[in-house]
């Protein structure tokens, strides 16, 4: 049974009217009262966790008004530094917070001891691989963004126009130490004819490798498109990305396929992938049963190929040379 700690009610004082003043009375205004508070521990300031964080909030404000509870949430950002998340786990605990909601792979991984010792039952969001990350435990569950890999197979072999083979091969643009992009080149590696996939990595706080790595890329007649996983590193450098794609061979400027959809407006040309709102609602759908029954899934949430939106960029696409299928025009979500 996962502890619960309730917050305590605030009684409300009320100051009778002295004799001399008839059916005169004054009173404190009643503090706000809630029934859990749950402590948000973002991992960095990235697009895909601020458009989970509201998605987290709302979901579960909706579902706690429905049961006639009310539920309050201190947010704090790590900015990428995981003695911060640390910080900021301890500092929830210290405030006996009923629940952690942690969104990236990182900053789970550096509350989930901490909330095991207080007996907070932690919730995850947005993360590639939580049972590699070791996230998946008596105390932690949540919502994983992992793709089904055979719609990112499907989607590139459509833009190219044709099947991945020795000719026809996508190069995999990542960082060599971020566990969710490593994860995600094995998977998308198993599903992929052999010897299609082909990594180009760089190292953590190695941007300068990106010019050089895309000098490789264009020197490969082969690769016809690159792809870039959930890595918080690269992605936040899109702007960099896309001058490197239009500037190395002018020529072959190759199509930039990505998992994370708010990045395809920032120069990619398309992403089939999760709503991180909708990611953040599954982990709220979570922490409601963990809050209010103390019922734990069976297995945290993934999504799947149904519940994947496709997000084109056109613009940019009419800016390299390279023209978009209307087949998956007809079927965008969103398109820029």
């Amino acid at each position: 049974m996962k502890k619960r700690k309730m917050i305590l009610a605030v009684a409300l004082i009320v100051i009778v009217s002295i004799a001399g003043l008839s059916g005169c009375t004054q009173g404190n205004e009643n503090e706000r009262e809630y029934d859990f508070t749950v402590g948000i521990l973002s991992g960095a300031q990235i697009p895909a966790f601020e458009l989970g964080v509201p998605g987290f909030e709302d979901r579960l404000t909706e579902l706690m008004e429905s049961a006639g509870k009310r539920v309050r949430f201190i947010y704090q950002n790590a900015a990428g530094d995981p003695a911060m998340a640390t910080t900021i786990a301890n500092t929830f605990a210290t405030q006996q917070v009923d629940l952690i909601f942690s969104l990236g792979t990182s900053a789970s991984q550096q509350a989930l001891p901490v909330a095991a010792v207080a007996e907070i039952p932690l919730v995850y969001g947005i993360i590639t691989d939580p049972v590699g990350a070791g996230l998946v435990t008596e105390m932690s569950t949540g919502s994983s963004s992992a793709l089904p890999m055979e719609t990112q197979i499907d989607l590139l072999e459509e833009l190219i126009g044709h099947t991945l083979d020795a000719e026809h091969r996508v190069a995999f643009l990542y960082t060599t130490d971020e566990d969710n992009s490593v994860a995600s080149l094995a998977r998308l590696q198993a599903v992929a004819p052999a010897d299609t996939i082909i990594p180009f990595g760089i190292p953590a706080n190695g941007l300068e490798h990106l010019t050089q790595q895309f000098i490789n890329i264009a020197a490969d007649p082969t690769i016809h498109a690159i792809y870039i996983p959930q890595d918080n590193q690269i992605t936040s450098q899109m702007q960099m990305v896309q001058n490197l794609n239009r500037s190395q061979n002018p020529d072959r400027r190759l199509p930039v396929v990505v998992a994370d959809l708010p990045i395809v407006a920032g120069g990619a040309i398309a992403s089939l992938s999760v709503d991180f709102a909708a990611n953040g609602a599954a982990a709220a759908d979570i922490a409601y049963n963990i809050l209010l029954n103390d019922i734990w899934p069976q297995t945290f949430y993934s999504p799947t190929a149904a519940s994947l939106s496709l997000y084109l960029n056109e613009t940019e696409a009419e800016y390299i040379g390279f023209e978009i299928p209307s087949a998956l025009l007809a079927r965008a979500s969103r398109t820029f």
